[in-house]
């Protein structure tokens, strides 16, 4: 729809229209809240009417609100005013590529800076994952300040031909048919910059906006398009099939700048440049780049030359190094020693993402350097995916259970991880798949594990009397290595790992107090027993065959120095990688291959995104909590008196917050490194019980004002993760779940007296989680897959050998009790709440199952078939007219950035400059 000088739309005030397009139409507006003046985009009536695409469409720009480059125009938000839909960006004055090359070919010196500044900022998006999949001159403007800004950055992917969806339209090319460039009016140009493989109809990549930058540079140089045509299939043939006019190109333009576009625009993908990282490296490098000597021909200058640096041939004896010049200008610019380069391998986004999990090492690369084994988001949930570096899309390793952990057999054929799931253990599979084949039982979850060339296996637990453990990668009975000193401060003995020989181990000492920033790097030799701390304030070692040990710290990756021989650290350790991704457990998420190929998830551990707090009446109207932040939460838990709620919070921090409705306050209660999970109130109002690493245990229940104030009491002794979900109406029992490698998933009661005393509720060898006691204390209801998928059941309390009644008939998870006890609520697997009428009395009496609600909230999990669905997520008003749900899609706030497995090959040529070994 087109909008009239001063429209408002919010608080964005219109004052003119300056484009329209296949995209929807383009405003100039003035933010009347923060008087600045804004580009309003206003979508196309297909999206605005497909709430699906809608949504779609709004889940990318929130991804693409987290790049954040000075070449990339920025992203503000969405607004939806009046049943218009429109993107807010940053509007960019000055002239657009496309204009300024009807006037003629750029001056070299003017059209290099340009293009850096282009490919910085695919390099930068490239990084997190986007694809820009429509660049061209037009989506390029030039400030009046001389900056570049990329326009339109992936927003073009989400265009599908004709209206169709596909099942993953975001890998949708940009133009695949004549229709639809007739439908949606786009102009012919862009088939111009198109790929060979988006002209066929193929998924891009980053290689297909390596393909646009290298048609867009050659049309600076020369002034016209590298494939052009009468009209669209012409043009696009000539994409397909036609050679651009290389004598076209100026002839004050280098030999290695005319590689380097025709690399780029190599119909062949394979044979394409696959990174903007080699373009960046042709442009500044400055064996390459220097002053051009005055023997050059005054005549071959363009005129209204400007004073950007220049560019000259290098010499013959540089460049021709073979039988073809081309080849020769190729292997000549390369430099002497091995090229740092890097490139995003995986992120958390789309078909196979990375998931991390907050507690274990994530990923593993083989040591050639050559494959990456990680853990990811898959059809089947979570599972494992191993990405070949000279493949584009990873495989799926299915069947595994719930797996975690990789670690990897020296030759790279075998995948060691651990199963969590219905038979845990320590196993093994085939990196090309296969049957699964146990090695042997686990006393808790992993904490780091590495493989011998002999065969054996050194892994650690979360069990800390443990310490290391070795066992036989053929299978058989751990033997403990290991175990801490508790005398000396020593907590556990985590993270081990194989020096060159296997005759001693690399380990982290963890202390009993401070954190995982109080940690040690040790060494134990295999041969005598013997142990020595090498390094203090740090964690996670590993040795690099260049002579350094790269370890954790802070955030960051830091290396020194290493004598293999003796076993000593040489110098001072110094800062090499500034932020790689932390668990607030201390895991940081990063492997090293024997070849120095580095692969680390890059980013905070904050990719859990944003949501809010909702109100959600029986007739399904939808209420935000008024002054409630966008914060990425987790589980909520309404006081006993309704006035505030407690939070888990899973960001960085990983804490418990209370929000006050009246004050409009969110106050944090926790304040440890470790993750807090899993509040629970105190019938009193007073005090929160929760889950916590405080102390560097696994996860012990703890209680703590809910003001923050004082210090938290520990209340279970326990090494075992347990997680709060209930408390009796007289305060006196508290109803937690705990997970044991021995015992299994149980429903647990704590006595809230001086003897605390634990007693196991509800034992089986299912998974039992998410006890509930009703108000009157006579039934527990709780979550259990003994049926074969997770249902409700009922029990007496606290009597529960008296009787069993399933109460959901097919599926659910997380019971919650309506306040007055007489009605049961639970979800159902499509994510409706369902509601079940409960009689008064002491025999049980119920109604069957009706629904509550139909539309899906925040669930804990993938699915209803892991065993992630620990906490419940919502809870219910005081008067049962209302529930307080946790709202995933849409939510408005800050973006989260994504993470994602960055790989950097001949790191080590990185690491002698910045740690010098002698």
């Amino acid at each position: 729809m087109a909008l009239t000088p001063g429209t408002r739309l919010g608080v964005y005030q219109v004052t003119a229209q300056i484009g329209v397009g296949g995209m929807g139409e383009v405003y100039r507006a003035r933010d009347t809240r923060l008087k600045r003046d804004v580009a309003l985009k206003i979508l196309p009536e297909s999206f605005a009417s497909d709430p699906e695409r809608l949504a779609r469409f709004q889940r990318e720009a929130e991804v693409l609100a987290s790049l954040n480059h000075p070449h990339i125009a920025a992203i503000y938000g969405l607004e939806d005013a009046d049943g218009v839909n429109a993107l807010v960006m940053e509007l960019v004055e000055g002239e657009d590529l496309a204009h300024r090359i009807t006037r003629g070919p750029l001056p070299l010196d003017d059209a290099l800076p340009i293009a850096k500044e282009i490919a910085e900022a695919l390099e930068a998006a490239h990084e997190e994952g986007i694809v820009h999949r429509d660049l061209k001159p037009a989506n390029i403007k030039v400030r009046p300040d001389g900056t570049v800004k990329v326009l339109d950055f992936g927003l073009a992917k989400l265009v599908e031909p004709g209206g169709e969806r596909h099942a993953d339209s975001s890998q949708s090319p940009t133009i695949t048919s004549p229709a639809m460039m007739t439908r949606v009016g786009t102009i012919l140009g862009t088939a111009a910059y198109m790929a060979p493989e988006q002209a066929r109809g193929r998924p891009a990549d980053n290689r297909s906006d390596v393909w646009a930058f290298g048609a867009v540079l050659y049309e600076m140089l020369t002034g016209r398009r590298a494939f052009d045509g009468e009209d669209l299939p012409d043009t696009i043939a000539n994409v397909l099939k036609s050679t651009p006019d290389w004598n076209a190109l100026p002839a004050d333009v280098p030999p290695h700048l005319r590689v380097l576009i025709q690399r780029c625009l190599a119909k062949d993908r394979r044979a394409r440049i696959a990174d903007m990282s080699v373009a960046l490296f042709v442009m500044t490098e400055p064996s390459l780049v220097a002053e051009r000597p005055s023997t050059v021909a005054p005549s071959h200058l363009p005129a209204g030359r400007s004073s950007w640096r220049r560019l000259v041939m290098p010499s013959a004896a540089a460049l021709v190094v073979g039988a073809t010049v081309g080849t020769g200008v190729w292997l000549a610019m390369r430099p002497s020693t091995p090229r740092v380069t890097r490139f995003s391998a995986v992120s958390t986004t789309g078909a196979a993402a990375l998931a991390l999990d907050q507690v274990s090492i994530d990923l593993a690369i083989t040591r050639d350097g050559q494959q990456i084994v990680y853990k990811g988001t898959g059809t089947n949930g979570e599972q494992f995916f191993v990405r070949a570096l000279d493949q584009l899309e990873p495989t799926p390793l299915a069947g595994l259970g719930t797996p975690k952990a990789p670690f990897l057999s020296p030759d790279g054929q075998w995948i060691g991880f651990v199963d969590i799931g219905s038979s845990v253990g320590l196993k093994k599979v085939a990196i090309t798949g296969g049957a699964v084949l146990p090695i042997c039982p686990i006393d808790g979850q992993s904490r780091g594990a590495t493989w011998s060339d002999d065969g054996s296996i050194i892994f650690a637990t979360s069990l800390a009397a443990t310490g290391l453990q070795r066992v036989s990668s053929a299978g058989g009975e751990p033997t403990v290595l290991t175990t801490p000193n508790g005398q000396r401060g020593e907590s556990d003995h985590l993270f081990p790992q194989f020096l060159p020989g296997s005759q001693a181990v690399l380990f982290t000492i963890t202390a009993t107090t401070g954190g995982i920033d109080r940690s040690q790097v040790a060494v134990l030799d295999l041969r005598t027993g013997a142990q020595k701390t090498l390094l203090r304030g740090g964690s996670q070692a590993q040795f690099v065959a260049s002579g350094h040990l790269v370890y954790a710290a802070a955030g960051t990756l830091r290396a020194v120095a290493f004598d293999l021989d003796r076993l000593e650290v040489i110098g001072t350790p110094v800062p090499v990688l500034p932020q790689v991704a932390t668990l607030p457990t201390g895991v940081a998420e990063f492997d090293i291959a024997r070849d120095g190929t580095l692969a680390y998830v890059s980013g905070g551990v904050g990719v859990t995104p944003a949501r809010t707090l909702m109100w959600v009446d029986r007739q399904g109207h939808e209420e935000a909590i008024v002054g409630a932040p966008a914060r990425a939460y987790a589980a909520s838990r309404l006081s006993p008196d309704g006035t505030r709620v407690a939070l888990e919070i899973r960001d960085q921090e990983n804490d418990i917050w209370v929000w006050d409705f009246a004050r409009e306050t969110l106050t944090r209660v926790t304040h440890d490194p470790g993750i807090d999970r899993a509040p629970a109130w105190m019938p009193d109002g007073r005090d929160v019980v929760f889950s916590s690493q405080l102390g560097g245990v696994v996860g012990s229940l703890f209680s703590r004002a809910a003001d923050g104030s004082g210090e938290a009491t520990r209340l279970t002794q326990s090494a075992n993760i347990q997680l709060p979900s209930a408390v009796s109406a007289d305060g006196t029992r508290l109803i937690f779940w705990e997970g044991t490698a021995a015992t299994g998933d149980d429903v647990m009661m704590l006595t809230l007296d001086k003897d605390r005393r634990v007693d196991r509720l509800v034992h089986s060898p299912f998974f039992e989680t998410n006890g509930e006691i009703s108000p009157d204390g006579r039934w527990l209801a709780y979550q259990s897959n003994e049926s074969g998928q997770p249902q409700i059941s009922v029990r007496p309390f606290p009597n529960v050998d008296a009787g069993l009644r399933q109460v959901s008939t097919g599926g659910g998870i997380q019971p919650l009790w309506a306040r007055n006890g007489r009605e049961l609520f639970y979800l159902a697997p499509s994510g409706a709440l369902m509601g079940v009428r409960v009689g008064p009395g002491t025999i049980w009496r119920a109604d069957a199952p009706t629904t509550v609600l139909d539309r899906r909230y925040l669930l804990a999990g993938p699915s209803l078939d892991t065993a992630s669905f620990l906490v419940r997520t919502y809870d219910v008003s005081l008067d049962g007219k209302r529930f307080l749900m946790i709202k995933e899609a849409g939510a408005t706030g800050p973006a989260v950035a994504t993470a994602s497995i960055v790989v950097v090959q001949n790191w080590t040529e990185e690491l002698k400059r910045l740690v010098p070994t002698q």
